[in-house]
């Protein structure tokens, strides 16, 4: 059962958060500890303070009151959002909710969603804590040629830094702990209150604060220019792109490194990749926009690239997919990067792959067979950093031998352990591999 209208603890003003005395006459839900404020905040308020009245009581318990931030009109609106009974996952807002026509997405899988960090504003406001803002975007909106967002520009007055693409769905959950000890959301209703909030949200998303990490959603690659701006004053450390099959087709280049600045919004929300971050070399991936040159090819492609679902292969040995890659997840152009912040080497992401493709991978298939010829233990063995190290060496001796630039590539770590070298000799020749050891 969804929640009714969220009760604030104490009422704040919407203006400045002292304590408030009155609210709006016209649509009772914001408000103000005096007229100035209230005067004050009518640029922001104005937009949705009249719309407001026709969705002040629900229709049936099986709706919820959510804002739509519209890409194609300048004025946002309230929206009855209908419950979904049957979900996957209960912990996944966009799942409870009959999203997908208001998006514009056929499937499930074209639908993300994030939750609204706390701001200035949200951070000083008190109320429970339990209450959290989610927004609800087309996953892939910054890729697929989703058109920018008209209204979100329109109530900043152009004052935001991300390129917010494609309709913006607003929703309210409350979390509360159940006698089993898990959080579940509860979903309730968007209120003027929390559109203000969301203002700031927008205006100030992507700002750099230091010590603060949290910058957005995991699957936003795209910054507007003032962001992008900011990040060439800051250290830069070196990332690698990987292009698809067809821009690597018409460009001839698959490795494109590049430089951004530390704490970009590309690093938000993400965890290393667990076979990354077992053998040493932490990386976390995004996508990146396809040429708009390239992208009617690239559509009728499927925007295919293999290699870095290699990244993605899963290394729990008590996992149903086992040594294997989740399909689709990989889609288009997709950019690399170490999630320690320290700088990509393209010659340590390229040693990489090959020793996936080389050794890991065969070794996966072999534990996967009706009569597994090798134990999954082994080929967790295979994942610790010293082999991986070896690997490179050895990789990099033997392109040295063609290309000048790989001599001067630094060493992925420094073990010296005659053991390791002994064993990966004996798997690259297990493997028919001659690698001069």
């Amino acid at each position: 059962m969804a929640s009714s209208t969220q009760e604030r603890a104490v009422e704040v003003c919407a203006n400045c958060l002292l304590p408030a005395t009155h609210h709006c006459r016209q649509c009772g839900s914001s408000w103000y500890c005096s007229a100035k404020c209230q005067r004050a905040d009518w640029t922001c308020h104005k937009h949705l303070c009249p719309r407001f009245k026709d969705f002040k009581d629900r229709p049936d318990s099986k709706s919820v009151r959510a804002i739509l931030f519209p890409d194609d009109v300048k004025v946002p609106n309230f929206v009855w959002l209908k419950i979904n009974d049957t979900v996957l996952d209960p912990k996944c807002v966009s799942d409870k909710l009959e999203v997908a026509e208001l998006l514009g997405v056929t499937v499930e899988e074209q639908i993300g969603q994030q939750e609204v960090m706390r701001g200035i504003r949200r951070a000083a406001k008190p109320g429970p804590s339990t209450t959290k803002t989610h927004l609800i975007v087309r996953a892939d909106g910054l890729v697929d040629g989703s058109k920018p967002n008209q209204s979100i520009g329109m109530i900043t007055k152009g004052n935001f830094l991300f390129s917010w693409r494609g309709p913006v769905l607003s929703v309210l959950t409350s979390w509360e702990e159940s006698p089993d000890g898990n959080a579940n959301p509860t979903l309730g209703d968007m209120t003027m209150t929390d559109y203000r909030d969301l203002i700031e949200f927008f205006e100030t998303y992507g700002k750099y604060v230091e010590g603060q990490e949290d910058f957005g959603p995991s699957s936003f690659w795209w910054l507007a220019p003032a962001l992008k701006q900011e990040m060439i004053t800051r250290p830069q450390i070196q990332v690698i792109k990987i292009s698809c099959d067809v821009e690597q087709k018409l460009s001839g280049v698959k490795y494109n490194p590049f430089n951004i600045g530390e704490g970009h919004p590309a690093m938000a929300y993400l965890q290393p990749l667990p076979i990354t971050a077992t053998l040493g070399l932490p990386l976390v991936m995004r996508r990146y926009p396809t040429d708009d040159t390239m992208r009617a090819e690239a559509e009728a492609t499927g925007y295919c690239n293999a290699g870095p679902e290699l990244l993605l292969m899963c290394i729990d040995p008590k996992s149903q997919i086992w040594g294997k890659a989740p399909k689709g997840l990989v889609q288009g152009n997709m950019v690399v990067m170490r999630h320690d912040q320290e700088d990509l080497y393209q010659h340590h992401l390229e040693a990489l792959f090959m020793y996936l493709v080389q050794i890991v991978y065969p070794a996966f298939e072999e534990t996967l067979q009706p009569e597994p010829k090798r134990e999954r233990a082994e080929v967790l063995d295979m994942l610790h950093p010293s082999r991986l190290d070896w690997y490179f060496r050895l990789f990099r001796k033997e392109r040295s031998q063609r290309a000048e630039r790989w001599k001067n590539t630094p060493d992925l770590f420094h073990f010296e352990n005659e053991g390791t070298k002994s064993a990966l000799k004996q798997l690259t020749s297990e493997f028919g591999l001659n690698m001069g050891l």
